[in-house]
């Protein structure tokens, strides 16, 4: 069964973007999917090295792994906003580049997961945003958000910024990124703002998912466990029973 081809952005930056995209290419993976992925601007990435960045982890996650330049058409040095970070090194991000490269990908592969930087008003370039990349790429968007306090209104402003855009959510996944004490208040946090979004967005719901030592650790084997979390894998129905409908 087909799957379609998504873009994953985040209420913020740092709330697991990486590992939500990694779990889903996973777990399409073992379901069948030719599935591929990029993340088109990643900074704060050592270009010596580019051991340790999310493009590396993800393209090793593809067999045979793809060239880094095929996951990440620019990594910058400096971990600020892509549009500050490409003027620290005198370039430009062109936006055309990249939705030319999605093109030649989705030629490639059933199914292209796009992890976002940041998120969707991120400037990449003048007088563009990771929105305007979105809305030029014509797919649908899966929002990766929090369950921390102010979470519900990150996650909202997203909701609504995407939709006057014009541009499909097929979901929404709430993920802990980091380890937490999960006292009473905790629980009590993360429960309400997973009712208050599906009462107010009337967006599909999945998470939220709990944060994993592993991944600090050994994040192969971390990420493996969470793409057989119930819940990526009931992401993986949901966004496969979509593109039914809609062929």
């Amino acid at each position: 069964m087909p799957c379609p081809s998504i873009f994953i952005t985040g209420t913020d930056t740092g709330v697991g973007k990486t590992t939500i995209t990694a779990a889903l290419l996973l777990a399409l993976k073992q379901q069948g999917h030719a599935v591929g992925v990029l993340k088109p601007i990643e900074t704060g990435v050592d270009v010596t090295t580019r051991t340790d960045s999310d493009s590396e982890r993800l393209r090793n996650l593809l067999t045979p792994p793809p060239s880094f330049d095929s996951v990440c058409l620019y990594a910058l040095s400096k971990p600020l906003a892509p549009l500050a970070a490409s003027r620290k090194i005198g370039t430009t991000i062109d936006p055309s580049r990249i939705h030319s490269h999605v093109g030649e990908l989705r030629q490639l592969y059933s199914c292209l997961l796009i992890e976002g930087a940041g998120g969707i008003f991120t400037p990449i370039a003048p007088h563009c945003t990771m929105r305007d990349l979105i809305t030029s790429l014509n797919i649908p968007c899966l929002i990766v958000g929090s369950t921390n306090l102010g979470g519900v209104n990150h996650c909202l402003l997203t909701v609504r910024a995407l939709q006057q855009a014009g541009i499909q959510i097929c979901g929404i996944v709430f993920n802990e990124p980091h380890s937490q004490n999960r006292t009473a208040m905790i629980q009590e946090q993360q429960e309400s703002t997973i009712e208050l979004i599906r009462e107010e967005s009337s967006v599909s719901v999945f998470g939220p998912i709990v944060f994993l030592p592993e991944l600090k650790t050994h994040w192969l084997k971390g990420i493996t466990q969470v793409a057989e979390n119930p819940e990526i894998q009931r992401l993986v129905r949901c966004l496969s029973e979509t593109e039914q409908e809609t062929a």
